[in-house]
């Protein structure tokens, strides 16, 4: 069982110059894991994770938006990974979303080439919860509310590929011209 109180964390261990925290922290602690307890410890450990990972994607360089990429409807969860990160690390969607530009045509393209199982009379793009395709047919008349969803900074597109259960998110931030001085201005 737990502490109720907090536990001071170990002392890091220096190797080489670097610093590191002992991995095994219930250990390092004097706390247990064990099986009453361990789907606490990695529910909690789970949600550090993704809050630094999260932290990480907010503190990009020139980053203004944090964009959740939500991608269903693959044909197997490998799939719905690889076509979450080809949205994900694609310039052309990074940049319409700094832009505030509700291009549902540039993250079917990316879902289109991903090399995964993708059905487009069966596919649908959501930017918050604005469709603006779906069954191979754009809403191009709802682009003024997304538009207006895209000026916000923690933002949500889903694409579904029309192609079986599976899904995947993955985070991302948007592209801006401060990324590209901040890397424009510098020698290696």
């Amino acid at each position: 069982m737990y502490p109720t109180e907090m536990q001071p964390l170990p002392k890091p261990v220096v190797v080489e110059d670097e610093a590191c925290l002992p991995w095994n922290l219930p250990s390092a602690s004097g706390a247990t894991v064990d099986e009453a307890n361990y789907a606490a410890f990695t529910a909690g450990l789970m949600a550090v994770c993704r809050e630094l990972a999260l932290g990480i994607v907010r503190g990009g360089e020139g980053a203004t938006k944090l964009v959740t990429v939500q991608v269903s409807g693959a044909a197997s969860s490998g799939e719905a990974r690889k076509a979450a990160k080809a949205i994900a690390n694609s310039p052309l969607v990074k940049t319409a979303i700094h832009g505030g530009d509700p291009n549902w045509g540039r993250l079917i393209a990316v879902a289109g080439r991903a090399g995964v199982a993708f059905e487009l009379d069966r596919a649908a793009v959501a930017i918050g919860s604005t469709v603006l395709f779906k069954d191979g047919r754009p809403h191009d008349e709802k682009a003024p509310e997304a538009a207006e969803y895209l000026k916000g900074k923690e933002l949500t597109v889903s694409v579904d590929l029309g192609a079986g259960r599976a899904s995947s998110t993955v985070w991302t931030c948007d592209l801006s011209a401060e990324y590209v001085r901040i890397n424009a201005d510098y020698r290696t």
